[in-house]
Order: C-alpha cells, then sequence, then structure tokens
C-alpha cells in the first residue's frame, strides 16, 4: 500500500482538514473575546503560535493511534481486520461538514448580514459620535503614556510649606510636559483634588490619564524629604516609589530623578533635545525658586488680590535671579491675568507684560511658556498674525501647555472669526486641562457663538458644578438667558450671584447695569454702571459703560465725549465710530464721518468692489450709513449686500450672533417690508440683547421709527420687559435679591 493511500486509510487527512477548520474558528472567537475581556494583543498571538505548533503533533497521533471501542491505542497493536478506521472516517466526514457549515454560516453573517459598506458606514458613524463626546468633555484618549501629577501633601512639621509641596509638584509636571510622547494633564485640574478624598481610579477616570504621580514633602531646615508614587490607576499597582533624603540645596536633582524615573517606567522614548530639557534647571538661586513658587501659588487662584500678591513674588524671583526666564514668564502672565480681571486696561498690560516677556525670551528662546505669553501680548497689540505666529511655535515647543492652545483660540475666534477652530483648539486644551474652569468657559463661548445654546448651557451647568464659587459660570448663565432665552429676570438672578461671588470685578456690575436697563429700571441700570466705572475708572470698558449710560439719558455732550475716550484708547473702536459719525452728520459735517471710517478701513470705504467677511461685516454696515447719506448710495448698496452674506450662515443669537443686523440692512437698503417681518422673526426667536439702544436708538433702523407696525412690535417688549422686572421686584421684597439703595420717592 502506498504512503498516500496509509494516510488516507489512517485519517490523517481528515484530521488535518478538521483541525485547520477547528483552529480557524477558534482563533475568530479569540478576536471577539480578547477585546472584550480587555485582554492585550498578546493572547492571540499566542493562541495562534500554539495552534500551528498543535497541527503536527494532531497528525502524529492520527498516524501513530487509532480510536477504538476499546479505546485510544497504538495503529500497530490492532488487528488489520478489527480496524474500524473507515467508520471513524465517516464520522470525521461528519464533524467536517459540521464544521464547515458553521464556518460559512459565520463567513455568511459577516459578509451578507454585516457587509462591508454597511460596516464602513457604522464604523463611520460610531467613530463620529465618539469624536464629538470626546471632544465635548475634552477628554483624550486613556494611554499608557498618560500621567496626572497631583499636588504633592505638605507633612512638614509646621505646616506651613504648601507652597513649596504644590511648586515641587508642579516643576515635575512641567518637565514631563515637554515630552511630546508624554501625555500631561495641567496644573489646574490635577490640584483639584487637593484636599479631598477621592480614590486613584476616579481621579485618573475624571482626568482620563492611565498613571498617577502623588507624594508628599517634609521640609525642616535645610534638610527635605519626598516621597513619590508612580500608581497604575487601571489596577491600582505600584510601578514605582521612592524616597529622598537631601539637603535643600539638591532639589533640582531630585525632581530630575523623578521625572527620568517616570520617563522609564512608562517607556517613554526620548530624543536628543527632548532630554536635554528633561534636565534643564530653571535657576540656581534657591531663593528666587521659593519666590518664584510662591508667585505661581497666588496666581493659581485668579482673584485680582492674589494676582497683585503673585507680581511682587515674581519681581523678587526676577531681582535675586534676573536669570530666571520663568520667573519672567509668570510676572507677563499675571499682568495679562489683572487686564482680563479689570485691574488693568489694555495699554497697561502691553507696557508691563511686554517688557517681562521679550526678557524671558532673551534668557531662552526655546521656552514654550514664554512664546504662549507673546502670544498674549501681541493679540493685545492687535498684531494678530505676529500673535498666530507666537502661538504656534508655543505648541511646537510644548505639546502638553493648556495655555497655548486656550490663548490660540481665543485669537482665532476674536481676531480672524474662525469659530469653528477655535473651539477645536479649546477642545484640545480642555483634554489636557479637563478641570479648568477657564478652560471650559471657552468651549462654552463656542458653543455659544456657533448657536449651539443647550450644549453650551449644560457645560455652564458643568462648570457651576466643578468649582461653585466661579463667578464667571454665573455670568455666562446669565448671558444665556439674557441673549437667548429671552429671560432677562433669570439674567438678573445669576447676575447677583457673580456679584456676590466676586464685588469688585467691574465687568459683572456692567453687565448687571445693561440688563436692568433693557428692563427699563433706570435706576438700577444707572446704579450699577456706575459702580463698574466706580471699580476700574481706567478700564475701557468703563468708558464704554460711560457711552452706554449716556446714550440712555440722551446728554449728547456726554455722548460724544465718551467716545472721543472710546477712540483714544482703541483708534479703530466701533462705537466710538458709530457715534461720532452720528453727531457729525447732525452737525453737518458728514464728510468728516466719512474720512474717520475711511482711516479705520481704507479697504472697505475706497474700494469699488470691496471684500466683506467674518472680521468687518458689522463695520461695513456702518460705513454704508454714511457712505448713503453722501450720496454713495451704489457703494453703500455694495457694502451691505456684502454684509448680508457675510452673516448667512452665522447664528442670530448669543454674543456671536448678528443679532438684527440683517434687520438693519434691509433697512438701509430701502427694503422695508423686508426689514420689518426679519424684526418680527427676531424677536420671536428670543432677540432682546441692549434692546432700546440696538432699535430707538439706532440711526441705521430711522425709517423704521415711525412705522406703526415697529412700533407695535416695540411695544410689545417693553410689555414683556415690564412683567419681568416687576418678578425682579418682588424678588428684592422677599430678600432674595440684593436691591439697591433707591430714593423715597
Amino acid at each position: 500500500m502506498g504512503l498516500v493511500s496509509e494516510l488516507r486509510r489512517r485519517n490523517v487527512f481528515r484530521v488535518a482538514i478538521a483541525y485547520v477548520i477547528i483552529a480557524w474558528l477558534i482563533l475568530q472567537v479569540g478576536d471577539t473575546l480578547a477585546p472584550a475581556l480587555h485582554l492585550g494583543e498578546w493572547v492571540n498571538t499566542a493562541l495562534a503560535f500554539f495552534l500551528i505548533l498543535g497541527l503536527p503533533i494532531a497528525l502524529v497521533f492520527a498516524w501513530a493511534f487509532e480510536l477504538t471501542p476499546e479505546g485510544l491505542k497504538k495503529e500497530k497493536a490492532v488487528d488489520r481486520d478489527q480496524s474500524i478506521t473507515h467508520i471513524t472516517g465517516r464520522k470525521f466526514d461528519y464533524l467536517i461538514i459540521a464544521v464547515l457549515a458553521l464556518a460559512l454560516g459565520y463567513f455568511a453573517v459577516v459578509e451578507f448580514v454585516l457587509d462591508p459598506s454597511r460596516n464602513a458606514e457604522l464604523v463611520q458613524t460610531t467613530t463620529e459620535a465618539v469624536t464629538v463626546q470626546a471632544a465635548d468633555l475634552g477628554a483624550a484618549e486613556t494611554t499608557n503614556q498618560s500621567i496626572a501629577v497631583l499636588a504633592f501633601a505638605d507633612l512638614s512639621p509646621e505646616g506651613d510649606q504648601e507652597y513649596f509641596s504644590d511648586g515641587i509638584s508642579e516643576e515635575i509636571l512641567n518637565v514631563l510636559a515637554h515630552i511630546p510622547n508624554l501625555h500631561v494633564t495641567a496644573r489646574s485640574s490635577a490640584f483639584s483634588f487637593k484636599g479631598k478624598d477621592v480614590d486613584i481610579p476616579t481621579v485618573a477616570k475624571q482626568l482620563g490619564v492611565a498613571n498617577v504621580l502623588e507624594g508628599s514633602v517634609r521640609k525642616s531646615g535645610k534638610r527635605i524629604r519626598i516621597t513619590a508614587q508612580l500608581i497604575d490607576a487601571r489596577n491600582g499597582f505600584h510601578l514605582w516609589s521612592d524616597t529622598y533624603d537631601r539637603d535643600f540645596v539638591d532639589i533640582f536633582a531630585i525632581q530630575d530623578e523623578i521625572a527620568a524615573q517616570i520617563v522609564d517606567a512608562l517607556k517613554v522614548t526620548l530624543l536628543g533635545g527632548e532630554q536635554a530639557r528633561l534636565y534643564r534647571r530653571p535657576t540656581d538661586n534657591l531663593a528666587a525658586y521659593e519666590a518664584y513658587l510662591l508667585g505661581r501659588q497666588k496666581m493659581a487662584r485668579r482673584t485680582s488680590a492674589a494676582l497683585q500678591e503673585a507680581v511682587g513674588h515674581f519681581l523678587e524671583a526676577v531681582r535675586l535671579d534676573p536669570q530666571y526666564a520663568l520667573a519672567f514668564v509668570g510676572l507677563a502672565d499675571s499682568y495679562a491675568l489683572l487686564g482680563q480681571y479689570g485691574a488693568l486696561d489694555d495699554l497697561e498690560v502691553i507696557a508691563k507684560a511686554g517688557p517681562a516677556v521679550g526678557r524671558a525670551l532673551e534668557l531662552n528662546d526655546q521656552l514654550g511658556e514664554a512664546y504662549a505669553s507673546l502670544g498674549t501680548v501681541r493679540f493685545q497689540q492687535q498684531d494678530y498674525a505676529g500673535a498666530e505666529q507666537a502661538y504656534e511655535t508655543a505648541l511646537q515647543l510644548s505639546p502638553n501647555y493648556a495655555p497655548a492652545y486656550h490663548g490660540y483660540g481665543k485669537l482665532l475666534n476674536w481676531a480672524f472669526g474662525r469659530t469653528e477652530e477655535a473651539l477645536e483648539l479649546n477642545q484640545t486644551a480642555l483634554g489636557l486641562d479637563p478641570l479648568s474652569t477657564p478652560i471650559n468657559m471657552a468651549v462654552v463661548e463656542g458653543y455659544h457663538e456657533l448657536g449651539r445654546f443647550e450644549d453650551a448651557l449644560a457645560r455652564c451647568q458643568r462648570i457651576i458644578e466643578i468649582d461653585p464659587d466661579y463667578p464667571r459660570g454665573y455670568t455666562i448663565m446669565a448671558d444665556l438667558y439674557w441673549e437667548v432665552f429671552a429671560q432677562l429676570d433669570e439674567g438678573v438672578r445669576w447676575l447677583h450671584k457673580a456679584v456676590e461671588l466676586d464685588p469688585g470685578n467691574p465687568d459683572h456690575a456692567r453687565w448687571l447695569g445693561m440688563v436692568y436697563l433693557d428692563l427699563g429700571d433706570l435706576v438700577a441700570g444707572e446704579y450699577w454702571m456706575r459702580e463698574a466705572m466706580r471699580l476700574a475708572p481706567t478700564q475701557s470698558d468703563s468708558k464704554w459703560a460711560a457711552v452706554h449710560l449716556a446714550r440712555y439719558s440722551n446728554d449728547s455732550e456726554e455722548i460724544i465725549a465718551a467716545a472721543k475716550e472710546l477712540l483714544h484708547a482703541r483708534p479703530n473702536d466701533l462705537l466710538g465710530l458709530i457715534l461720532l459719525r452720528d453727531a457729525d452728520y447732525q452737525a453737518g459735517r458728514g464728510d468728516v464721518a466719512l474720512q474717520r471710517f475711511r482711516a479705520a478701513q481704507p479697504d472697505l470705504v475706497d474700494d469699488g468692489n470691496p471684500e466683506v467677511n467674518a472680521t468687518n461685516w458689522r463695520l461695513a454696515i456702518e460705513a454704508a450709513n454714511i457712505l448713503a447719506k453722501v450720496g454713495e448710495q451704489e457703494r453703500a448698496n455694495n457694502l451691505l449686500n456684502g454684509a448680508l452674506l457675510a452673516i448667512g450662515a452665522m447664528p442670530r443669537l448669543g454674543y456671536g450672533g448678528f443679532g438684527i443686523s440683517d434687520v438693519e440692512i434691509y433697512a438701509l437698503l430701502g427694503d422695508k417690508e423686508n426689514a420689518l417681518s426679519t424684526f418680527a422673526t427676531a424677536v420671536d426667536d428670543g432677540w432682546r440683547f441692549s434692546w432700546w439702544i440696538n432699535t430707538e436708538a439706532n440711526d441705521n433702523l430711522a425709517s423704521l421709527h415711525n412705522d406703526p407696525r415697529y412700533q407695535l412690535i416695540i411695544t410689545d417688549i417693553q410689555f414683556q420687559m415690564a412683567e419681568q422686572l416687576a418678578r425682579v421686584r418682588e424678588w428684592e421684597d422677599k430678600g432674595k435679591l440684593a436691591s439697591i439703595p433707591r430714593s423715597s420717592d
């Protein structure tokens, strides 16, 4: 008998076929179950290895042994006349048929029930949904190379070294944040768990990281003990831990050693330049270092008083070490934040922050944080192209630096009108710093400007959950009710909460004054507007408040004086241009008004085919007003039609919306019917923002003011405002809201 015939008789071929089909099915099952059971890719690799290894073993068994009624016997021990291999072969045939049927059924389900096009569509839809959700939450994919550095506990005998223990952990965080292949949660989110009894898995889940570093600092005299431990939050295992007892002069060496051990434990590959940055000491002066840490601690509190203290500490740091680049960055950032909080105006921020960031870059032109600060200064200087370049450099050097994404997003939104790109940048920042209230707020503002108001409201509620004492959360909530939902009484309620939390902030007082004026309470409106001016008399927004109040009182001399102050602070200020335009035209100086607009935007006024876009459409409408008045109606119409196209994709409501600008355009074009019907639609949609200023005091709508249909809409708004004001007064009477002093009459 030949070899092939003998192999067939002993069912070796049948065993091989059955083995291969069964092995294939086992691999398919393994491929499905391994991800569901969170098993590594090595599981399927090992399974395939052992199945391949088992094939020759199975064939050897099939050749050497035979299955008999008495059990498994060696083939040579079985008499050929008593052999039942032909029966066993039939059983193998049935087994092969059954397994083939199962395999074909599996194949049919995959190929026809879940055909490729359907799979592609399903995968695409699911991916898009997950991407949107992840972006909304600001959560990056949790990989092994991700870490949060928690605030180290202060175990010093006197318990007075919190700033130092915070600083140690922050410095380690900053070192790690410069490593491109490592996802590092920003300070504000990581430190938000300080003093809270929250377990490590919960912390990791909220921050979207796989690893957490925690530790403690004990400083006594000139000796310091630092204990650190790196924990894999997915299983609670300690990747490593160590204790360092050193003289205080070795503090930077300890930080470097901890950072190096983290990099090694997480298996992050460093290039040469990254390795150099890992071990770069910020200063050799320990007193300057302590002053810097105190400045960082104060700056993180984000109050006007704390920011002033931060400035003092950073100035002390650079006095002790004039080569301390990071201290100059801290100084520049503190000045910029003081501008945001109303303590400095734009020109003061530029004058103070500009030299500080310039010095930082002179000392270290590879400092990503310094380029981010430079972007902020150039933004204030209205050097938008320079600001964009600075932010891009910052992100190249410090890809984990959340403030760079945040600042860049603000620039793209306000300077270039690239709101969707701005939102993406802020969502990236949120992934790095998910519990940061300012970055969460920037995402809210992005939703607001894109007309995603329900998303904005939900995110705003999340901000208040994260930090109930963060006043800006309440102001944006108020703004949504005011600008979007036409519930100004609710806006007043939320703004009073903001004022209660931060009574020294002029913005809160100014916004409260504006809402009261919209409600028709001129006494309360004037009280809060003057309070805003008292809190920040030199701030440009206080000049704006003075203009707003003067328009309600119709004091033409005060309006002109305030408008000139606005233009002095910002030469191209649109409100200043509008008010002086109206005053000049009424005085018979239309040519002067036109010249002022020409100086502000020559491309719009002089170009026969001007480009109206997302950044200049508002100015185009106002320039068209004066062009029409001096007899250049065709050029005015070109601007108006261009503005109408520019706002076509924008939302009507919210501070990124165009409000009733389409009504103004139709009115200036002489299309009264379209203007009135559009006005009615806008009011029905919920538009109420600064409604009196934007209607009764708006020269662009002059052609509508005497129309009974226009007056009927205005009367309806006044009735609604009176109803809402009555509710506010009721809350005041019941003590639910603070009331202002009022005269007895």
